[in-house]
C-alpha cells in the first residue's frame, strides 16, 4: 500500500470521525461496520460465548454512539478509543452475573458452521479449546496483547495505545507472549 494510500485512509476515518461527532449516524454507521468484526472478534475472545459476544458489541458500539460527541475534536484513536469501551464492557459483563447465564444460553442453542463438514468442526473445536485452555495461563497483559493484537486486529500503535504503553513495549510483549503461547501448546 502507498503512504498515499494509508494517509487517504487515515484522512478518511478522521473525517467520518469528525462527522460523527458532530451528531452524523450515518458516518458513525459507517465507523460501525468498519470495527464490528475486530471488536465482535475481541469480545467473543473474553466471553467464549456468541450471544454475550453479540450483545458486548452492541453495548460498546452503544456507548461509542452516546459518548463520542464528548470526545476531543483532535486526532481520535477511534481503534484504541472503541477497544478501550469493549474492555470496559466486559468487565462489567463479568462483574454481573449475567456471564453464567450466557455460556448456559450458549450450550442449550449451539453454533454449527455449516459450510464445513463435521471432523473439520471437531478440529476446529479441539484447536481452539486448547489455544484457550493456553491463553489463560499467560499473565494478563500478555494475553491481553495477543487478544489486542490477533483477535480484535489491531496494530501496534492502537495495541500500545489501548494498553497505554509504547509501540516498543507492545513489540517485546508481543514476542514473549508468541513464545510463551508457543511453549504452552507443545507441552500439551
Amino acid at each position: 500500500m502507498h503512504i498515499n494510500a494509508v494517509q487517504t485512509k487515515e484522512d478518511d476515518e478522521q473525517e467520518l470521525i469528525r462527522l460523527a461527532q458532530s451528531g452524523d449516524g450515518a458516518a458513525f454507521g459507517q465507523l460501525y461496520d468498519r470495527y464490528l468484526p475486530s471488536i465482535y472478534r475481541y469480545t467473543y475472545s473474553k466471553t467464549s460465548s456468541r450471544s454475550a459476544a453479540e450483545d458486548l458489541t452492541s453495548e460498546t458500539f452503544l456507548r461509542a454512539f452516546r459518548a463520542i460527541a464528548r470526545r476531543p475534536r483532535a486526532q481520535l484513536n477511534f481503534a484504541a478509543w472503541l477497544v478501550t469501551i469493549a474492555r470496559n464492557v466486559v468487565i462489567d459483563h463479568h462483574r454481573s452475573g449475567w456471564s453464567r447465564l450466557a455460556i448456559v444460553t450458549d450450550e442449550v442453542d449451539p453454533q454449527v458452521d455449516e459450510s464445513i463438514g463435521p471432523e473439520q468442526a471437531a478440529l476446529a473445536s479441539v484447536g481452539e479449546a486448547s489455544l484457550r485452555g493456553a491463553m489463560t495461563r499467560l499473565p494478563d497483559d500478555q494475553r491481553e496483547c495477543l487478544l489486542l493484537r490477533f483477535f480484535a486486529g489491531l496494530s501496534i500503535s492502537e495495541t500500545a495505545t489501548a494498553m497505554d504503553r509504547t509501540d516498543g513495549a507492545i513489540k517485546q510483549l508481543q514476542f514473549r507472549a508468541t513464545n510463551r503461547l508457543r511453549r504452552i501448546l507443545k507441552d500439551l
